[in-house]
């Protein structure tokens, strides 16, 4: 209940209540009707189930408004909510009004878009009279008043498009229901009023309610709705299990981003591609279409809950997760897939498939159904057989995504996000774990894509390529390298620096005679993968003058724990043609080092 003492009041009420208590003005600076078709299919929808569930009241969240008069508001916040929510009503209204004329439920409807007292008679026929209770931004203020009123409007604008949105969605209901849905609005719908007066500083008191405490991460929103299909006593025995079950996630993967990463990764293998700028209403969804899906088409949906809680808080689940995300793989678990996949020898092997993969997270739903596969399995035999094939398929994908990222101007995780969600749950929900229809996947992939996989097409590329990026610059390197040097376990990435033969800056070009002929840009060679090498974190980079000619670089170059840079020690001069042949060298080395097979 409210203060009458306070200055700023809060209050808790039915939206219908809101609408009817007066006339409400969106002010000129605000800006116009913004909400996607999205949004508005998500607001209806949610409100639908909350209607399914039986549940006694939906949420729409705070509207602040300012005094303006008697019975005079604007709407300094929660003008969208207000007018979809009036939209809706219009809609409604306009049903009853062909299926009924002057039935109740119109003039109940009418009430809450005009303004109207509950004594007289009214008509959707006569709006035309009627004052509107909300006047929305200049620019859909007209637009708005005509929908209302049920006349027809044009073909543009969010403003339409949410109203054709909601025409759609009543459109697939009967009356009966579509009259349930509109008490569930008069009835149901609640908002939190903040009612400041005209003196208050409003755009004060909008910051502090906008930008002050903490946003809700999807980690949070997901395990608030898992929770809510465990509310009565007799499920006291349930709702312990799933509270221990997704304590145990949280106190394993306490940072709510990673926890959030991590369900998006599990649920993706389960039920395809989520999108992460919607991934809770996603798979809120995905989670409530299962109720009467084979394999048990009996069981409700709260004991399906229950048994995805398990699933997800699974220990080796996340603990895969936690290793395959981390920045130093827990060798113990390297070494065993490596003894199980009979590539305990290989320089290649999981530790440089994660590290190469780490910065696409788009990757991480295939890896982890693949390696889940292998974790899962206990039979000995079928382990080892499963690790091989892991194995094959974590270097196709290393493959295809380093040699699509070193080729493509930038690498594009929406170019291959929705296709990798999808697969991850085919490999998942698959008898076994696939082989070469994984590759087969992976070269549909190529063929949307820069077509990496053809090694003659790849190796041309990269003999005239220039690269940006320390990372995709290390890894690269990293991995010639590492071909050529048999200790480069030993090399951390982390402490190894990218060195430019030719310097980058210009201010040092003056003493590098290799590129002062006639003709030659130096700016030209600089990122060229030809003229790039690497430096060990006990490599030394003398003086001052380091940079001023290759002469200066050379003894560096000479004693530096990484092969490839020892070899450009070997070299008496530096010019445009050592680096174009030097770059082809790496080219043929790449298609040996990233092969597809």
């Amino acid at each position: 209940m409210a203060n009458p003492s306070t200055v700023i009041r809060a209050e808790a009420m039915l939206i219908s209540e809101l609408f009817h208590m007066g006339q409400f003005e969106v002010p000129w600076h605000q800006r116009h009707y913004d909400w996607a078709v999205s949004d508005v299919r998500a607001l209806l929808s949610d409100i639908d189930d909350t209607i399914e569930r039986d549940q006694k009241t939906y949420f729409l969240g705070a509207i602040m408004l300012i005094e303006n008069g008697s019975e005079q508001w604007l709407i300094n916040d929660g003008q969208q909510r207000m007018i979809t929510i009036s939209l809706v009503n219009a809609v409604l209204c306009n049903r009853f009004s062909h299926e009924k004329p002057g039935s109740q439920r119109e003039g109940h409807a009418l009430r809450l878009l005009f303004d109207l007292d509950d004594k007289g008679v009214w008509t959707l026929s006569d709006s035309d009279q009627y004052v509107p209770r909300i006047s929305p931004p200049a620019n859909d203020k007209m637009q708005y008043h005509q929908m209302i009123r049920g006349n027809t409007i044009g073909t543009n604008g969010l403003l339409t498009a949410a109203w054709d949105e909601i025409n759609r969605f009543f459109d697939s209901m009967d009356i009966k229901r579509a009259e349930q849905y509109f008490q569930f609005l008069l009835r149901n719908l609640e908002v939190a009023c903040l009612w400041v007066p005209l003196h208050i500083d409003a755009n004060a008191v909008y910051e502090t309610l906008n930008f002050r405490g903490k946003k809700l991460d999807d980690w949070d929103l997901i395990r608030n709705y898992l929770y809510s299909h465990f509310g009565s006593d007799s499920e006291s025995e349930k709702k312990n299990s799933v509270h221990a079950d997704l304590e145990r996630i949280g106190i394993r993967i306490p940072n709510t981003k990673k926890a959030s990463e991590y369900i998006r990764s599990c649920l993706q293998c389960k039920f395809g591609f989520l999108r992460k700028d919607q991934f809770y209403r996603e798979a809120r969804e995905a989670i409530r279409s299962q109720k009467g899906k084979v394999p048990t088409p009996d069981e409700s949906l709260p004991d399906y809950v229950l048994d995805l809680t398990r699933q997800l808080a699974l220990p080796e689940s996340l603990e895969l997760y936690l290793r395959i995300t981390a920045a130093n793989p827990e060798p113990d678990f390297i070494r065993a897939f490596e003894v199980a996949s009979d590539t305990v020898n290989s320089r290649r092997n999981l530790a440089v498939f994660l590290y190469e993969l780490r910065d696409y997270k788009v990757t991480l739903p295939l890896i982890f159904s693949i390696l889940t596969w292998f974790i899962q399995e206990k039979d000995g035999r079928r382990k080892r057989r499963i690790a091989r094939i892991a194995h094959k398929n974590l270097s196709r994908l290393a493959t295809f995504v380093l040699r699509t990222a070193f080729v493509a101007p930038k690498f594009e995780p929406s170019n291959f996000e929705e296709k990798f969600s999808n697969y991850a749950y085919v490999i998942a929900s698959a008898e076994d774990l696939p082989d070469t229809e994984f590759a087969d996947f992976l070269r549909d992939c190529d063929q949307s894509a820069f077509g990496v996989l053809n090694d003659t097409r790849f190796r041309n590329a990269m003999n005239e390529i220039s690269m940006s990026g320390s990372t995709k610059n290390k890894k690269f390197l990293l991995g010639i390298n590492g071909y050529q040097q048999k200790d480069f376990r030993l090399l951390n990435p982390r402490q190894c620096s990218l060195e430019h033969v030719l310097p980058e800056s210009p201010i040092h070009w003056s003493g590098w005679d290799g590129f002062s002929d006639d003709g030659i840009n130096a700016s030209d060679w600089v990122t060229r993968i030809g003229n790039l090498t690497l430096m060990g974190p006990t490599d030394n980079k003398p003086g001052v003058k380091y940079n001023s000619s290759f002469e200066k670089k050379r003894p560096s170059y000479q004693e530096s724990a990484i092969k490839l840079t020892r070899d450009l020690g070997k070299l008496a001069e530096w010019s445009p043609d050592h680096i174009r042949k030097r770059q082809k060298r790496m080219a043929t080395l790449a298609v040996k080092i990233w092969a597809f097979e």
